[in-house]
């Protein structure tokens, strides 16, 4: 799983995507817009919108799952308002729900450069137990 980890973490590299801090000091993600992550118009493709909303929001959920858990998406849905053409996307996420079996975060996509509100996603993730012991989780 750490080898799957790395694989994925330097793929979101590659692309773009980075952590970033907000003066108001929350988390927030960032993707640069740059030759490779534009559709044919000229804006930021947006699958890669839905991915930075998506990886937004599971930062976030992650800090509020119950001990011994992860979260998966189930649920993804991206309203998206503008292009972002220059700049950067900042996605910022807030919980709007945190229970045993589900956590829901709002995602809001803004253009850097101007501040305007380019895209809002509703992400769901489904609350999952990790087994302790592997043979424990291959005898169930």
């Amino acid at each position: 799983m750490m080898s799957t980890i790395r694989e994925i973490s330097g793929l979101l590299d590659h692309i773009g995507f980075r952590k970033a801090t907000d003066p108001d000091g929350s988390l927030v993600w960032e993707l640069p817009v740059a030759p490779h992550v534009v559709n044919t118009s000229g804006g930021l493709q947006g699958g890669l919108i839905a991915t930075l909303a998506d990886i937004a929001a599971g930062t976030l959920a992650l800090e509020f799952r119950p001990p011994n858990t992860g979260v998966v998406t189930s649920d993804l849905s991206v309203r998206y308002f503008r292009p972002i053409t220059d700049g950067t996307a900042r996605a910022v996420s807030k919980v709007v729900h945190a229970g045993k079996r589900s956590i829901v975060v709002q995602v809001e996509v803004f253009d850097v450069v101007d501040g305007a509100l380019a895209a809002l996603a509703t992400v769901n993730f489904a609350t999952v137990s990790f087994a302790t012991d592997r043979s424990a989780a291959a005898n169930s």
